[in-house]
């Protein structure tokens, strides 16, 4: 608790240090936002250094702390539309992870009522939508954090009530659930079953997209015999007991050694097959082979064989929220496009890969006209759906190796790979004619000298923009 209370105050103070040089709102306080970063690093340095000696209360007090200056950061940041609160998804995760059900729904209480007293002050017209978005998705990911816990918790006592060989296992999930992908993570599951169960080889069995086969997606001491294994026909024992949701063991004939080739010493012997099923619906088949003939495994090591399937289920879902969790972070909530973020981590990304691929590459900004005059005129709800059109159109008109995102506000950032400057204005002529409702729009476009970083290139890219706006001359212009 101590460790990932500090790393997130960490982690917060050095992305609002980033944020500082970043473009940012005419009002905002620097003064006022440097003092949170300090108290952000103090804070995070205190609970690593003495946090484990620390009372569990104490670790309330802290994240009420951090939600106070996640809180400030937003007020001070001159915009109520802040990208600051992310980070309150933070606080919300780091409650329902270490806190009871009923400490950590607390917590988003007070996180609700200080997000709406930032809103309220920030007279954001679309505020109360803001507002009910943000906490519903702190809400949400609470229920399934809140959900992973629980669940996790109840198997490992059951494990240790059952056998104390199972201690093995919740080391092992302990280590599954840190690792990155949901690959890494079945390969670490396949690799505890072979040591609990003492097999020669273990292969986690899959759908494909189309659920007509089963596919190997993480396999260990084992060579596979067969790339999918049909779901219907002549079936495998894996795919009977996807099928079925059954487990079996049996001893396996010469007829049915089609899941993996013979071994050195010769064909598989025996087989046990037990279904890894979340939620009572079947996902993947763990199938464990031994080369030797042996006795269908005592109850503790079946027991065993069940709860690694569980956690595996577990540790895959827990993978897919993390994922989506992730992806959300870096999407634009209004367009569906990529938001600033994750257009800061694909330019370096795409500069680099034409630098090594030796293409050109530009960078144009894009500046949507008139929307201030659209909110004052026809609402704020009219200004959104001038930009959801815009989005959708853009993104049409693009090429499929094109990124469009949206960098904030009217402001959207595209970056064009394999383009020189007159291939890129050309691209930017398409917008024109995909352009809805003859609005109009002004760019600035940068191609890239294979020198400059980043951050100087979008600086070219906004400087022509923005002389652009000044003199109309590159202002693009739907219908002419």
């Amino acid at each position: 608790m101590a460790r990932s209370l500090g790393s997130l105050y960490l982690a917060g103070a050095t992305i609002g240090l980033v944020s500082l040089f970043l473009p940012r709102a005419p009002g905002t306080d620097v003064g006022a936002l440097g003092v949170n970063i300090a108290l952000a690093y103090a804070g995070g340095l205190l609970a690593l250094l003495v946090g484990r000696r620390l009372p569990a209360w104490t670790f309330h007090i802290a994240l009420l702390a951090g939600t106070a200056l996640i809180t400030r950061a937003i007020y001070y940041s001159g915009e109520g539309v802040s990208y600051y609160s992310v980070w309150y998804v933070w606080a919300a995760l780091f409650g329902f992870s270490f806190f009871t059900r009923r400490q950590a729904s607390a917590h988003v209480g007070v996180i609700a009522a200080a997000y709406a007293a930032v809103l309220a002050l920030s007279h954001d017209r679309v505020s109360d939508a803001r507002w009910v978005t943000t906490i519903a998705s702190l809400v949400i990911a609470g229920m399934f954090i809140d959900a992973l816990v629980r669940r996790i918790t109840s198997q490992r006592r059951q494990a240790a009530e059952d056998a104390e060989n199972l201690a093995t296992v919740i080391d092992a999930m302990h280590r599954i659930f840190q690792q990155p992908t949901i690959e890494a993570a079945r390969l670490d599951l396949c690799e505890t079953a072979l040591r609990v169960a003492r097999a020669d080889g273990v292969v986690l069995w899959a759908p494909g997209a189309e659920e007509v086969a089963l596919l190997p997606v993480a396999a260990v001491g084992a060579e596979l015999a067969a790339a999918s294994l049909p779901l219907d026909g002549d079936l495998s024992d894996a795919a009977e007991a996807y099928l079925s949701g059954e487990p079996s063991f049996a001893a396996i004939a010469q007829r049915r050694c089609g899941e993996l080739e013979p071994a050195r010493v010769g064909h598989v012997s025996c087989g046990l097959w037990q279904p890894v099923q979340r939620e009572d619906v079947t996902v993947a088949v763990l199938a464990l082979y031994w080369v030797e003939p042996v006795a269908e495994p005592e109850e503790n090591v079946r027991a065993t064989i069940v709860l690694l399937a569980a956690q595996a289920a577990i540790a895959i879902e827990r993978a897919q929220l993390l994922s989506r969790l992730e992806r959300i972070a870096r999407t634009d909530e209004l367009t569906g496009l990529p938001n600033r973020r994750a257009w800061r981590e694909a330019l370096p990304r795409e500069m680099a890969r034409a630098k090594r691929e030796r293409w050109p590459l530009c960078v144009a900004m894009i500046d949507v006209d008139g929307l201030k005059q659209l909110n004052d005129t026809r609402g704020h709800h009219a200004g959104d759906q001038l930009l959801k059109q815009n989005a959708v159109a853009w993104s049409s008109a693009l090429r499929p190796v094109d990124l469009l995102a949206r960098h904030g506000g009217d402001e959207f950032a595209a970056i064009l790979s394999g383009c020189h400057m007159e291939d890129a204005h050309a691209l930017l002529e398409r917008l024109v004619e995909a352009t809805p409702d003859d609005r109009r729009f002004s760019a600035g476009v940068a191609e890239w000298d294979g020198v400059a970083d980043a951050d100087a290139l979008m600086a070219v890219a906004d400087a022509r923009l923005y002389a652009a706006k000044a003199s109309r001359e590159e202002v693009f212009v739907t219908g002419g």
